[in-house]
């Protein structure tokens, strides 16, 4: 067999092998994805807004105090889009702390212009459950032997 042969032979065994590597390194990317992807609606769904005082009896750390002002408007005092952009808020500032919004208010400006909503980030002492829900999918087992 000739030089050339073989020449072209490596050279098309390389580009296969690097092309598989990357078929390899995009189908990770994507699973990572999709994992960060999972924790955020995991995140998202954990956070509880409530415009009452944190449960008696459940010890829990205060993060901080939440707010923003925006227009008046049908979406502004929509309560689901409240606790969208207070969860949204939260997580940016705690995102692997945050278990809870508390004491959440709305007020409305005297000239009915802008409505500014507010609340108190917690965080609950004994939170086990953020952490377990991020690591639901691991070690996961087919059957119950294991195998």
């Amino acid at each position: 067999m000739s030089s050339s042969k073989i020449l072209t032979l490596l050279a098309v065994g390389l580009a296969l092998e690097i092309s598989g590597c990357a078929a390899v390194e995009a189908a990770r990317s994507a699973e990572v994805d999709k994992q960060k992807s999972f924790e955020h609606r995991v995140d998202t769904a954990h956070i509880w807004v409530t415009t009452q005082a944190a449960p008696a009896g459940k010890p829990y750390s205060t993060l901080g105090e939440l707010n923003y002002t925006e227009p008046f408007s049908p979406d502004a005092i929509d309560e689901a889009q409240i606790n969208d952009k207070l969860k949204k808020i939260a997580l940016e500032k705690w995102p692997d702390m945050i278990d809870a919004i508390v004491d959440e208010n709305q007020t409305v400006s005297a000239d009915g212009s802008q409505i500014t909503v507010t609340g108190k980030a917690i965080q609950y002492d004994s939170s086990v459950d953020r952490t377990a829900l991020h690591h639901l999918n691991d070690n996961l087992v087919a059957s119950p032997n294991g195998n």
